[in-house]
């Protein structure tokens, strides 16, 4: 296996600026070289520190043949781009001998090429950001100190949101303005069936439904919020070794309210991605969905339901009645309608701090047969502007775990996924020196 030296990044965007600093300074110190390719480079020398040693180069990584030029002359690739592109840069990668860092859950299509990238010494790691990622890293330390400390556990739950600091909420009933991506925030709960285990018993749960369920969690520290269920949990079973826990559950967090605002949303069709409605207006659209003509009379309608009382102020802050600027509907789903209308309402100003917010709750047994529980929460303010905390906390674990693998503290070959204490105990250190640190409870 030939040296790494040249280090390439994949996408500059929102979630790159972090990446890009920590690993340019790394670069620097330790005498390689680093690369970002991307389309453009304002957003990210307009709010990050990019040092004279870092080459940013033009290119459409979208265009195979230009992808696998650019992968030809690296030796590691650490790919911001969207999931939907990380198995061209992966097959890159295999044919051209690099390494392979990403922060995406590990797609099926990932873990067959894992082989063929374990024959020939190579590292594809994937889920190390924030959730996937930091999850995985602090989790999977406190489930060693738990069987360190001869605990059981019996249950294990896993919640993280990106949020957005109460004091810059405004009079947003929501408490919810968009920091990340806005086009999965509007299709949440459109992937299929939701799976989870609880109290020994197999949950199932259509996506469409899990706003209208939503359950509640108290967060020591922080207090009430919402929270729904991701995906498969079942998937980390094996992984986190939690095959005996009566109770396995990972979810997202919103600010209280949200969850049933969001789900009468998603009753009405707002949400609906498939199907292109016959639309001429956004009143139109409006109507179609709610059977009013106006917000004034949807709200007035909500209000005097003891159903639905006190969402007439979630809609209300919408005015979805009234669209966007520029706003077509002709020839788009409701889902993109509603997703045009809410980058409006929902747009983190320049002043605004975002938030990200994580607990792990497990319920452990120990030999005498006693009960006890652990909570761990994790906090990140953002610093305003393009300098969030969801930025941080997907792009500095990334950074750290190719500081990691080059520095020798961990190794690895295939498709991985950041459980091993070889990953997680060095990248939680450096994350505790950039200010990323959990707070233990005991209930």
């Amino acid at each position: 296996m030939r040296s790494i030296q040249k280090i390439g990044v994949l996408g500059a965007g929102r979630s790159a600026g972090y990446l890009i600093e920590y690993l340019a300074s790394y670069c620097a110190a330790s005498n390689r070289s680093l690369q970002v390719y991307d389309l453009q480079f304002d957003r990210l020398k307009a709010s990050f520190r990019v040092l004279d040693s870092v080459a940013l180069t033009v290119a459409e990584l979208g265009d195979v043949a230009v992808l696998d030029g650019i992968v030809a002359e690296l030796d590691l690739v650490v790919s911001v781009l969207p999931p939907t592109m990380h198995m061209a840069v992966a097959k890159a990668c295999l044919q051209h001998g690099c390494h392979l860092f990403t922060a995406s859950y590990t797609s099926d299509e990932m873990r067959a090429l894992g082989e063929a990238a374990a024959a020939k010494g190579l590292l594809f790691m994937n889920e190390l950001g924030l959730d996937p990622g930091i999850d995985h890293l602090s989790a999977s330390r406190l489930l060693d100190e738990a069987k360190d400390q001869g605990l059981r556990v019996d249950g294990f739950e896993s919640h993280c949101g990106g949020l957005v600091a109460l004091e810059d909420c405004g009079d947003n009933p929501w408490q919810y303005k968009f920091t990340w991506n806005p086009t999965n925030v509007v299709l949440a709960g459109q992937g299929g069936t939701c799976v989870w285990k609880e109290d020994g018993v197999e949950q199932h749960l259509e996506g469409s439904a899990v706003f209208a369920n939503a359950r509640s969690i108290e967060v020591p520290g922080l207090g009430l919020f919402d929270v729904y269920p991701n995906r498969n949990s079942l998937t980390y079973e094996t992984l986190y070794g939690l095959e005996s826990s009566r109770t396995l559950l990972r979810g997202t967090l919103r600010r209280r309210g949200y969850c049933k605002a969001w789900a009468l949303l998603v009753a009405l069709g707002f949400t609906e991605p498939l199907r292109v409605g016959n639309w001429a207006t956004v009143n139109d659209w409006f109507i179609d969905r709610t059977g009013y003509g106006n917000t004034h009379d949807w709200f007035a309608s909500l209000e005097s339901d003891d159903e639905t009382m006190g969402l007439g102020e979630y809609v209300k802050f919408l005015r979805l009645d009234e669209g966007a600027f520029d706003l077509v509907v002709a020839g788009k789903t409701s889902a993109q309608i509603l997703e045009a209308i809410l980058l409006d309402r929902w747009k983190l100003g320049a002043l605004d701090k975002d938030e990200v917010v994580m607990v792990h709750k497990f319920d452990l047994v120990d030999i005498d047969h006693q009960r006890k529980r652990w909570y761990s929460v994790l906090q990140v303010k953002g610093e305003g502007g393009d300098r969030t905390a969801m930025a941080k906390t997907v792009g500095l674990p990334l950074a750290m775990g190719v500081e990691t693998f080059l520095e020798g503290m961990a190794s690895g070959v295939g498709a991985v996924v950041p459980f091993d204490k070889s990953w997680y105990s060095p990248i939680l250190r450096k994350l505790e020196g950039q200010g990323i640190v959990f707070k233990e409870y005991l209930a």
